[in-house]
């Protein structure tokens, strides 16, 4: 007896390591009852009394953060403090140690233990067991049991079933029960239980039969850490008779060929099921069916919780193995152990021998066990929300038509409402729903683009404004270069004038030169007469000189400003174009800021979010590519002068 017998709680089969896991939540993924999974936290950690403890999650997990939990430890411990045990070795040792099963047995013997016994003859007593049952009690329907994994998920899950397990104990149970009845010499023995499966812990608590469960898993790890070579010790057999093809127990089917020997035509009448989810949902439908009053169900039920059957259970060592090459190793055996009771021909005489060598360890009553239903801590733990709460979930996590149901299963769960259950009970949270974060980072992302397009939009409003001002400063500049450009001509009119009066000046000189002359010529014809009339004469004419010198000096200095003006001229209309090239750039920069701005507000003027941000990057390269052509435009001009 220990503290899990009769106890309400189970015993923990899986243990978490918090500092491995990352709450990736792949565990719940794999996980056929997924509510003993507590991913609220920052580890997905189990609550052991809901874990129907099929070990799926071990194997499921890439962190190492999930393993096992057996008594590989409490057996090697009491075993050096002399214990007295015998060990039982399920039918999976074929495949786990293949080619070494007999060596496993002489292994055994080494370290102290006193017998062992293979559990496949424990499978032979639990077939007789069944078919006793249907020939006695004719069921409806009979749920075959070898399973502790399916046996928690009827007690937990589907209480309904229960009435319909075998009354008949699991081989291993039959196994240990032979050896209280039928070998007195081992009475006082524990039983170590060599199992590729770490729920039959479970098992062992709730009938009372076996000690230690030691999975070849756990068994393996050791014989490498110790360096055991099972190669070098003797081949040993086991303790009680041989098994026939019971050895197939640990295959898919395995009952189901077995029970064939006692009933021929039994097989049409047994479902074989077996693997996740395919097993659950069979029995959740066979649930509904027996509820609803369907009586379309077979009689006999072959299931198991692992797909390849105990041989790949859980606490066991080959992975990686094909799968024909794993179900060779089984039939390989089996057809040995038909082969050595010559029942391979199906010769009666064989047949009886071997019925009556089963019939010799099986008792009524001494194998049979009952169940418990564990429905109650189901119903504890978990709640069921109403519809109103669900709607409520649902919307705190932006799921708010059915439209927002993906049912995806990227949380783990088989879908949404599974998972507003789990956040219902507090064992999730949204942050864990694949749609919530999407829509919480697309809300984040469009907030992040209207605080940019916020700030680009302020940078445009002071575009905006300075390019007014530009726009006030050119047209200003534009209108001093018309006056500007408008005087220059009135200059050059004036300077035209100054033509004429200098063409004047410049005749009345010509004219008053040929009067000195004349005059001079008077004077020097009129003798001592003339003389003081001779030396004006003389004066007006070099006065007259002088004039014609300065006109040409006035001449020039009005050719030159005219030639200056007209230059003048020239670049100030060159300066006028570039400003109205100016205007037309800046103009179309203004349209192209009104545009951005419009791109920046939805219908109702307020800012818009990601949307827009296709039509807000070409309107920021429209207005690059417009800005570098106003510095183009602008560049050298009055402006810039």
């Amino acid at each position: 007896m220990n503290e899990y017998s009769n106890s309400d709680h189970l015993r923990p089969v899986v243990y978490v390591d918090p500092a491995k896991c990352c709450n990736c939540h792949r565990c719940i993924s794999v996980c056929p009852v997924k509510m003993c999974n507590n991913g609220s936290g920052d580890h997905v950690s189990v609550n052991h009394d809901l874990c129907i403890g099929c070990g799926t999650c071990i194997d499921a997990c890439v962190h190492g953060a999930r393993t096992g939990i057996d008594d590989t430890e409490a057996f090697f411990a009491d075993l050096k403090a002399g214990t007295p045990m015998v060990a039982i070795v399920a039918p999976a040792v074929a495949v786990n140690f293949a080619g070494k099963d007999l060596e496993l047995n002489g292994w055994l013997k080494s370290v102290g233990v006193k017998a062992v016994f293979d559990v496949s003859f424990g499978a032979e007593l639990t077939t007789k067991s069944y078919v006793e049952q249907i020939k006695k009690e004719n069921p409806t329907i009979m749920i075959s049991q070898p399973c502790p994994a399916l046996v928690s998920f009827i007690e937990i899950y589907r209480p309904q079933l229960i009435p319909h397990l075998a009354k008949g104990d699991s081989p291993m149970a039959h196994t240990v029960e032979c050896i209280r009845n039928f070998y007195p010499q081992y009475q006082d023995c524990k039983v170590a239980v060599i199992s590729p499966c770490f729920a039959k812990r479970r098992e062992f608590d709730e009938n009372g039969r076996g000690d230690y469960n030691v999975t070849m898993k756990s068994l393996d790890s050791w014989f490498k850490k110790n360096g055991v070579d099972l190669s070098k010790y003797p081949k040993t057999k086991y303790e009680n008779p041989l098994a026939e093809r019971a050895v197939l127990y640990s295959t898919p089917g395995g009952l189901m060929r077995t029970a064939e020997r006692f009933v021929p035509g039994i097989s049409a009448k047994t479902r074989k099921i077996e693997g996740q989810p395919a097993v659950f949902e069979y029995l959740s439908g066979l649930d509904r069916s027996l509820s609803s009053g369907s009586k379309r169900y077979y009689s006999l039920v072959d299931c198991l919780n692992c797909e390849k059957g105990c041989n790949r259970g859980a606490g066991t060592t080959n992975k990686k193995m094909p799968l024909d090459e794993l179900e060779e190793l089984v039939e390989h055996r089996a057809r040995e152990r038909q082969e050595q009771w010559k029942t391979t021909s199906n010769k009666r005489s064989a047949l009886r021998k071997l019925e009556k060598t089963v019939s010799a360890y099986w008792k009524p009553g001494i194998y049979e066990r009952t169940y418990r239903d564990r429905s109650a801590t189901t119903r504890k733990f978990i709640k069921q929300p109403g519809n109103d709460k669900l709607q409520e979930i649902y919307a705190s996590l932006g799921k708010h038509s059915r439209a927002d149901l993906y049912d995806c299963g990227a949380c783990g769960y088989s879908g949404c409402e599974q998972m507003a259950v789990a956040i219902f009970n507090g064992l999730n949270r949204r942050e864990n729903c694949h749609h919530y974060v999407l829509n919480l980072a697309k809300q984040n992302h469009e907030k992040e683009i209207r605080e940019a397009v916020n700030g680009i939009a302020n940078a445009i409003r002071s575009g905006s404004e300075a390019l007014r001002s530009n726009l006030r400063d050119l047209q200003e500049i534009r209108s001093a270069n018309t006056l500007t450009i408008e005087g220059i001509k009135d200059l050059n009119k004036k300077i035209n004038g100054i033509w004429d009066i200098v063409g004047i000046i410049s005749t009345v000189a010509d004219q008053t030169k040929i009067i000195a002359f004349n005059a001079e010529l008077e004077a020097s014809s009129s003798g001592e007469a003339g003389k003081n009339f001779h030396i004006v004469a003389t004066e007006i004419r070099r006065l007259s000189d002088n004039i014609i010198d300065s006109i040409k000096e006035i001449k020039d200095v009005i050719d030159e400003i005219q030639k200056a003006s007209d230059r003048l001229i020239l670049d100030s209309e060159r300066g006028t174009r570039q400003i109205d090239a100016g205007l037309s750039s800046a103009k179309s920069l203004e349209e192209s800021f009104g545009s951005l701005m419009d791109a920046t507000k939805s219908p109702d003027g307020s800012q818009q979010g990601s949307n827009q941000g296709e039509q807000i990057f070409a309107n920021l390269q429209q207005i690059a590519q417009g800005i570098e052509k106003f510095s183009r435009n602008t560049a050298g001009g009055p402006a810039a002068k």
